[in-house]
């Protein structure tokens, strides 16, 4: 098996452990914060960001698995890489690998979603709901054609995009702690099963942490160079999350957060500073979900990649795909146009949890397996299982009971990405006689 389809003589190991724990940040400070903020507070009715809290607690445990894979098996990928090293190149490989790849699809639907919802709140009623889906539409298509300049142009972006939005989302909290009244903040919390599926549901914005093992190619001493990436951008986010959730929910009267929960922080910042700070925060909103649409697809494409390059049984997607990085990137890029065309804010945010909430539960169960190769504490690996698949499943039920469209489609694309790994790889060994287990 090979671990990058490019060479080692063809890649510079330039990337350091600052440049590294730059790329992980840019893979978490997406889109979620703005967009999701407000239907979660809702969901946990809560005035404490507990649920930030606790989703950051459970994406740790992942992060421990993946930072104890990545200093064992250091491949290209991110993701993908992790699940051909845990069950080998086999059929659960392939099939979570696919599914894997629609997964970032999702995730870049979210972003291209919350880009059009900030849209919104920028020029109110001027455009109509499908002339904004175009919108998001167009935008994907066009950071499509950006990533084919090559990687160092999207880092480059990305990292000056995160970088404006790091220092706004810091301001902003500056300014609202000194606007806060001690006697009368609020530290209340819900409903246990309230705060659960929040938690479900903002875990999606940690789910980034693993981009920089992506580049373990260009990595510089990548086997302790990615885990300490990893930690240190996630405890970074995780602070950084609960001290913005914390301001924007408590200077935010619970009547505004219902009357519009995509734009919460806008809101907040319309009490702080008024109308500038308010559109301010929404021009800073639109790059973050650029910035997030933009580095999505460029990770989607690196696992279609790996799923082209490193199963034997993909050859039928190499014939379709080819060696063209363009037919990949438009490929990608379609399929997440009609998710934006097909499904709004919520629904999409909720597939995406859902999705990464079963992939990296799949992907710490695989590292149970080989565990003594990586000295992991199995009861971490254990708690890290327990805990995707737990809130996985708070996350469905409250799907089935509130809007079901997003588990129907996140159900079909688990059985549509089985299906097609059963029929180019089990089915004809089984007729050659050559199946085993």
């Amino acid at each position: 098996m090979s671990t990058s389809p490019q060479s080692p003589s063809q890649i510079s190991k330039n990337i350091g452990l600052y440049s590294a724990i730059a790329m992980s940040l840019s893979g978490m400070m997406g889109s979620g914060l703005f967009t999701v903020l407000g239907y979660a507070n809702l969901t946990a009715k809560s005035h404490f960001p507990i649920a930030f809290l606790l989703a950051g607690i459970a994406v740790f445990f992942t992060v421990y698995s993946c930072a104890k894979l990545s200093a064992t098996f250091p491949v290209a990928g991110g993701p993908a890489g992790y699940i051909v090293s845990t069950y080998g190149n086999g059929f659960i490989a392939g099939w979570m690998n696919i599914f894997l790849y629609l997964g970032f699809l999702i995730s870049t639907s979210l972003y291209a979603s919350g880009f059009t919802e900030f849209i919104v709140v920028l020029t109110g009623s001027y455009f109509s709901g499908f002339e904004l889906k175009l919108i998001g539409g167009a935008l994907v298509f066009v950071l499509a054609l950006v990533n084919l300049l090559g990687a160092s142009i999207v880092g480059l972006a990305g990292l000056a995009a995160i970088g404006l939005v790091l220092l706004s989302l810091l301001a902003f909290s500056a300014v609202g702690i000194s606007h806060l009244n001690v006697a009368s903040l609020d530290f209340g919390v819900g409903p246990i099963e309230g705060i659960a599926i929040a938690t479900g549901m903002l875990y999606i914005n940690y789910q980034g942490f693993a981009v920089v093992s992506s580049a373990a190619d260009s990595i510089a001493e990548p086997k302790k160079t990615i885990p300490k990436a990893m930690y240190v951008a996630v405890l970074f986010v995780i602070a950084l999350y609960v001290l913005v959730s914390f301001v924007t929910i408590q200077l935010t009267p619970i009547v505004v957060i219902k009357s519009n929960p995509t734009n919460v922080i806008g809101a907040a910042a319309n009490i702080l500073m008024h109308r500038e700070g308010f559109i301010g925060i929404g021009l800073i909103a639109l790059l973050s979900c650029a910035a997030a649409v933009n580095a999505t697809i460029f990770t989607a494409t690196k696992v279609l990649g790996v799923v082209v390059t490193e199963h034997a049984n993909a050859t039928w997607l190499s014939k379709i795909l080819g060696q063209s990085q363009m037919r990949r990137l438009l490929i990608s890029a379609a399929i997440v146009i009609i998710l934006v065309l097909g499904f709004p804010l919520e629904i999409v945010g909720k597939m995406a949890s859902m999705a990464f909430l079963l992939l990296f539960g799949v992907i710490t169960y695989g590292h149970i397996r080989i565990h003594e190769q990586t000295s992991a504490n199995v009861f971490l690996l254990w708690c890290g299982v327990v805990i995707n698949l737990t809130l996985f499943i708070f996350l469905v039920i409250n799907g089935i009971q509130s809007n079901p469209a997003g588990v129907i489609v996140l159900v079909i694309v688990l059985m549509a990405t089985y299906l097609i790994q059963l029929r180019y790889q089990f089915i004809p060994m089984l007729r050659k006689g050559e199946v085993k287990r």
